[in-house]
């Protein structure tokens, strides 16, 4: 994790800024909030491959559906069981050095937040949003992601330093695998993600 503040900065450095910042102000209504520690994800050629910790379905997984997730909807205990647990606000990207398109690009699936967002309103309706995290939503999150695979359209999207990757925080997305002819330089492909949280499951749930 960065040591940066709630602006964004690093010790001696300045807030993040930009076009992506802007339009996160002005259109998702969120005025002077804080940004949270912001977390390096490093990618080198030959992703995927199998962690001595993962099961075989686990890595057929990663390999075949990029490791699709919808943030904050988390597993638990042996069973793994899913869980509403952390509230992002949005999932801000900003890469770090220059990347191929073939170098595990982010994958997003077009139009997938608005049917988690219907999903979860139909199975949260008449509870109060305090109680939310205490619902087990496995079921639910297997088949709204099988649903999205089948429904949405799979983009691959490619930044480069100084441009910026802005997703709905109810958006499936995940990692693709790296191409084999993908190259790139000894830094790989390295992305910093910001995910401030707001800490109301209402506004996970309802805000644009």
């Amino acid at each position: 994790m960065l040591p940066n503040d709630r602006r964004g900065a690093l010790p001696g450095g300045q807030p993040i800024a930009g076009r992506a910042v802007e339009f996160i102000r002005r259109d998702l209504a969120l005025g002077d909030f804080g940004w949270d520690s912001g977390q390096v994800s490093v990618v080198y050629p030959g992703y995927p491959r199998p962690m001595p910790t993962e099961s075989a379905g686990a890595f057929r997984y990663r390999c075949e559906h990029d490791a699709a997730h919808i943030d904050g909807v988390l597993h638990e205990g042996p069973d793994r069981r899913r869980h509403l647990r952390m509230y992002h606000d949005f999932v801000l990207g900003l890469p770090l050095v220059e990347t191929p398109a073939g170098a595990s690009p982010l994958v997003v699936w077009e139009g997938s937040h608005e049917i988690v967002r219907r999903a979860f309103r139909q199975r949260f309706a008449g509870l109060p949003p305090s109680g939310w995290p205490d619902e087990d939503v496995t079921g639910l999150y297997l088949s709204v992601r099988s649903r999205i695979f089948n429904e949405c359209e799979r983009i691959e999207l490619t930044a480069q330093p100084g441009e910026a990757y802005l997703v709905h925080r109810l958006a499936l997305h995940g990692i693709a695998p790296w191409t084999a002819t993908a190259r790139a330089g000894p830094d790989a492909r390295m992305i910093v993600y910001f995910r401030p949280d707001s800490g109301s499951p209402d506004a996970w749930l309802n805000a644009p």
